[in-house]
């Protein structure tokens, strides 16, 4: 099935106003909705339309839009004129191979489109990665089996086994598959050349990690995403241990937001304090966007000042949201519960 889609600007850009002994009015946050309600605060109980639960969105090359559905089933698509598009998933819950339209996902988190144009999907609840092929449009299993468990690093992915997979991003060289592997509390990866997989982060164990140990040797709370920077360094977001970590090209992990503690503080960033976070992106400036779930709000962390601050998106209110993604200007927003995707312009 396919939607008619109307991008629906929340904010325009002012002209500044000059009045004599008064200060001038800057523009509001410039906010477009993509796909859902468009109201600037939907009601809390706000049904699904079009989308149900959104929570990521990746691109194609030519700006077409993947959007996975949690709640909802299905892996859907917005081309470059707004029109919404049902690609896969049957809208049941549950775990089928085959032919896109009938195959069935429990609980999608997000997706990463592979260099030949593949989409891989973390594929929550099946404790598995699944893959789409645009081309043949068949659903197939990648990684994991369905059940949950930790197995398998240094040989095929598929023949590994995951707990609870959140969110999979590729490396920026595209030569690895990262996976926030959150019930073996691992971050790992997927050679795509070779199609093994190994643990770069984590050790299974529940604890905050030193500052400077080494990554593979040291615990992690609950790895949530993780992304690389392009220089060698690559982020984890840990969910309930409301931290931002770097691992840097020495393998070493640290720090670099938040208290740990739950919290919306802004500020120094290893002061300030996140609130159940869930997903993060990179601007092509370094800035890392990161989705606040518990707060309902996008946080903005920057490397070079080391602070963390809230995107300002005017009178737009979000509920519980899963995905962020920039692209050309335009910070993507999967506002999950109110079944919608928005960007604001940065």
């Amino acid at each position: 099935m396919k939607y008619s889609m109307l991008w629906a600007p929340l904010a325009v850009a002012l002209s500044t106003i000059v009045v004599a002994g008064a200060p001038s009015l800057a523009a509001p946050p410039q906010v477009e909705i993509l796909a859902g309600p468009t109201a600037a605060d939907p009601a809390d109980d706000a049904a699904p339309g079009p989308l149900n639960s959104p929570f990521a969105v990746c691109f194609e090359p030519d700006g077409a839009m993947w959007i996975p559905e949690f709640d909802g089933g299905r892996l859907m698509r917005i081309a470059g004129d707004g029109e919404l598009e049902h690609v896969a998933g049957d809208g049941t819950l549950g775990y089928q191979d085959g032919e896109a339209r009938g195959a069935r996902f429990n609980k999608l988190h997000n997706a990463a489109r592979l260099p030949d144009g593949r989409l891989w999907l973390s594929d929550h609840q099946n404790h598995a990665i699944r893959q789409y092929d645009p081309r043949a449009k068949q659903v197939t299993t990648v990684a994991g089996n369905g059940t949950a468990g930790f197995a398998g690093d240094g040989g095929p992915a598929s023949e590994a086994r995951l707990n609870l997979p959140h969110c999979i991003e590729l490396t920026p060289d595209g030569r690895q598959a990262l996976i926030a592997d959150i019930g073996n509390r691992r971050v790992r990866a997927i050679d795509l050349a070779t199609g093994t997989i190994e643990t770069i982060a984590g050790t299974g164990e529940r604890a905050v990690p030193a500052d400077g140990s080494v990554a593979k040797e040291s615990p992690l709370v609950d790895p949530r995403a993780a992304i690389g920077d392009g220089k060698g360094n690559l982020y984890v977001l840990e969910r309930s241990g409301n931290a931002l970590r770097m691992i840097g090209s020495d393998g070493r992990i640290r720090t670099v937001a938040g208290t740990g503690e739950r919290g919306r503080k802004d500020g120094p960033a290893l002061s300030a304090t996140l609130n159940s976070p869930k997903h993060l992106c990179l601007a092509e400036d370094g800035v890392v966007y990161i989705a606040d779930d518990g707060n309902h709000l996008i946080r903005r962390y920057d490397p070079q000042s080391a602070t963390l601050t809230t995107v300002d998106l005017g009178e737009t209110e979000l509920k519980n949201p899963h995905g962020v993604a920039f692209r050309d200007g335009w910070l993507y927003i999967a506002d999950s519960f109110h079944h919608r995707v928005l960007r604001v312009k940065q």
